[in-house]
């Protein structure tokens, strides 16, 4: 998808070109004119694309919902700082203060809190307080936010997204700018989140009065919750589709950890405790109790917000917000980031 886009970005650049030249020649005779006069020459636009390396200090949060449930994952800290690397098309100014291109932007992200409530904290004391406040709020909304908490609790998301933004900006490229855009992203992301959906849980446990029934029935759930995608993910599918044989289980386990998705916890030393299963299937069955997450996905919607700054020095600073939205295994996915920026504009 990124070479795509890059392709994409570089033909309609050059489809710009033409336009961009005609208004070269127009500054430049405006150029020429100023410097007969005295005054300074107007700077050129850049014809063909503009790479914009830089850095930037990126939050992110993923929301997934849907089948009646919810989740929230966030990261640890203010945000992640990271390099920054979009590409830019050609500035076409429609007039002296309004002006559209294309941006590509593209951004890594590590979520490993989640969002969750009170009641369900590991904190005794955290706990305690969400007891104390439930007594008495009158604005429903606020008192929803006071009482969830961000915590590690065993689960992670990581992946990346690309979006290739058509961008209307209001402003020129020698004053601060407001751009907004909307265009199609490309998402891909792995990890497993916890739905905190007590009573499935509780039914996986109960209900198997074996070994293999109990492996059938977490199988059945994996794939019935939508959370195993064989077009995305077809090893770890099969490994999930038959946890009961051979040596499946124990299989699982290791392809887990090769994704980072095994963590040790006290549901897992419960079930080793238990004697039926050995430390790597007992890890393996804790995952597989939290809930999956597979998407590799062309989003059809992703949006973006921006104030940048003129360059000083030759650097930008840009704030930002947006991000994309998927829909896929009955689950709707929403990126937010928000992110500062400055970076060098390096223009051909």
């Amino acid at each position: 998808m990124f070479r795509i886009c890059i392709i994409f970005l570089i033909s309609v650049s050059i489809l710009f070109a033409d336009d961009t030249n005609s208004v070269n020649q127009k500054l430049d005779t405006h150029s020429n004119t100023n410097t007969e006069d005295g005054d300074h020459p107007v700077k050129t636009p850049y014809r063909y694309i503009s790479i914009n390396p830089g850095v930037t200090l990126e939050n992110v949060t993923l929301s997934i919902q849907g089948r009646n449930r919810d989740a929230m994952m966030v990261q640890d800290g203010v945000g992640k700082v990271s390099w920054l690397l979009d590409v830019k098309s050609p500035e076409y100014q429609i007039s002296k203060y309004f002006g559209v291109n294309l941006l590509l932007h593209t951004s890594n992200f590590y979520l490993n809190r989640q969002s969750i409530p009170k009641i369900f904290s590991n904190s005794p004391s955290v706990r305690a307080s969400s007891d104390e406040s439930s007594g008495g709020s009158d604005n429903e909304r606020s008192g929803s936010k006071r009482n969830r908490v961000e915590e590690d609790v065993y689960t992670n998301v990581e992946g990346r997204y690309s979006m290739l933004v058509p961008i209307l900006y209001i402003g020129n490229p020698d004053t601060f700018r407001f751009g907004f855009g909307f265009g199609p992203a490309h998402v891909k992301l792995k990890g497993n989140v916890d739905f905190k959906d007590s009573a499935s849980n509780l039914l996986l446990i109960t209900s198997g009065p074996n070994r293999n029934d109990f492996l059938n029935n977490l199988s059945a759930y994996q794939f019935a919750s939508g959370n195993i995608n064989p077009n995305i993910d077809p090893a770890l599918s099969y490994l999930v589709a038959n946890l009961s044989t051979g040596n499946n289980l124990e299989l699982t386990a290791y392809y887990l950890a090769s994704q980072g998705l095994l963590r040790p916890d006290l549901a897992a030393i419960t079930i080793f405790q238990s004697g039926r299963y050995n430390a790597a299937e007992a890890l393996a069955i804790s995952s597989l109790m939290r809930n999956q997450v597979r998407v590799d996905s062309i989003a059809r919607f992703a949006f973006i917000f921006y104030l940048e700054s003129p360059p000083i020095y030759g650097i930008r600073g840009r704030l930002s917000f947006g991000g994309p939205i998927v829909k896929e295994n009955g689950y709707t996915y929403e990126l937010r980031t928000f992110h500062f920026a400055f970076y060098k504009p390096i223009e051909f």
